[in-house]
C-alpha cells in the first residue's frame, strides 16, 4: 500500500508503489527509484525532517536576523562571532547527520560517486564560473556604504585561527546543505507532491529563507545559486560536484569579502583623514 507522507492516509486507489513519477528526460534520476519494492517509501522520519529544514531553519533564522537588528553591535566581538561559527559548525554536522540518516531510511545515497567523471567536473567549473559571476555582479551593485551593512562583512575573518575556522565551516556547509536541499528534500518532496519542479521550487525557497540573514539581495542571488546547483546535481547523477562547488564559492567569496572590506576602509579612512585637514 502507499502512503501519503504528510496526511498519513491509506491510498484507496492501491496505486503501484514501483517509483516515484518520472521527471523530464533532460535530468537523471540517480537515487530514490521504488524499482520492485527494492526500496522503501518516505515515511515518518521524512516528515520529521521536512518540517525541521522548511519551518524550523527559516524560524531560527528569522529570529538570529530580529536579534541582529535589535542589537548590531553584537557581532563586534569577536568571541561571539567565534561562537556563532563553532555552533553553526555543529548544527550543520548533525543537520547532515539527520539527512542522511533519513536518506537511508528510504534507500537514497547521497555520497553516490559520479558516472561520468569528466562531465561532472567540467560542469562543475561551469557551475562554479556562473556562482561567482553572481558574486562579482551583486557586488558592483553595491555602494560600500550597503557592504558594510552585510551581515557577511561583519563576519570578515581576522586571524589565522579564524581563517582556519570559516574555512572548516565552508567545508562542513557545502556538504551539508548539499545533501539536505538539493538531495534528501527534494527526493521527498517530489515523491510526496508528485511535481519535480515543485519539489525543485520550495526546496530552493526554503534554503533562501535559512540564509534571510544576509538581505533581500544577497537572497536573491543565494536562489539563483541554488538552481544553479540544482541543475549541476541533476546533469550528473551526483551531489559530489555540487558538495565541492559550493564550498569552494564560500572560500572565495569569503576571500573577496575580506579584500572589498579592508579595501573599503582604507577608502574611509583616506576620506575623513581628507574632511579633517
Amino acid at each position: 500500500m502507499c502512503w501519503n507522507l504528510f496526511v498519513g492516509w491509506e491510498n484507496r486507489n492501491r496505486r503501484s508503489c514501483t517509483g516515484i513519477r518520472e521527471k523530464p528526460a533532460i535530468f537523471l534520476d540517480f537515487g530514490v527509484q521504488m524499482l520492485n519494492g527494492e526500496l522503501r517509501l518516505p515515511g515518518t522520519p521524512s516528515l520529521v525532517f521536512v518540517f525541521y529544514v522548511l519551518v524550523l531553519l527559516p524560524w531560527l533564522a528569522l529570529r538570529s536576523t530580529r536579534r541582529l537588528r535589535q542589537n548590531p553591535q553584537l557581532l563586534d566581538d569577536l568571541r561571539v562571532r567565534r561562537r556563532i561559527w563553532r555552533s553553526s559548525i555543529v548544527m550543520l554536522l548533525l543537520l547532515l547527520w539527520m539527512a542522511t540518516a533519513t536518506g537511508w531510511g528510504f534507500g537514497y545515497s547521497a555520497f553516490r560517486g559520479p558516472a561520468d567523471l569528466p562531465g561532472t567536473v567540467s560542469k562543475s567549473l561551469l557551475c562554479l564560473v556562473a556562482c561567482l559571476a553572481l558574486l562579482f555582479g551583486s557586488s558592483r551593485l553595491r555602494t560600500p556604504q550597503q557592504r558594510r551593512q552585510m551581515f557577511v562583512y561583519r563576519f570578515v575573518p581576522g586571524t589565522g585561527a579564524d581563517w582556519v575556522l570559516k574555512i572548516a565551516l565552508a567545508v562542513t556547509a557545502g556538504i551539508s546543505e548539499e545533501v539536505v536541499y538539493r538531495g534528501v528534500l527534494v527526493q521527498i518532496l517530489w515523491y510526496s507532491l508528485g511535481e519535480f519542479w515543485l519539489a525543485i521550487g520550495i526546496s530552493a525557497i526554503g534554503f533562501v529563507l535559512a540564509h534571510r540573514q544576509q538581505g533581500l539581495q544577497s537572497m536573491l542571488v543565494i536562489l539563483a545559486i541554488a538552481l544553479l546547483m540544482q541543475w549541476l546535481v541533476q546533469s550528473t547523477g551526483t551531489l559530489l560536484g555540487a558538495m565541492v562547488v559550493h564550498a569552494l564559492y564560500d572560500i572565495i567569496a569569503m576571500v573577496v569579502i575580506a579584500r572589498q572590506a579592508a579595501r573599503d576602509a582604507r577608502r574611509s579612512d583616506a576620506r575623513k583623514r581628507s574632511s579633517a585637514r
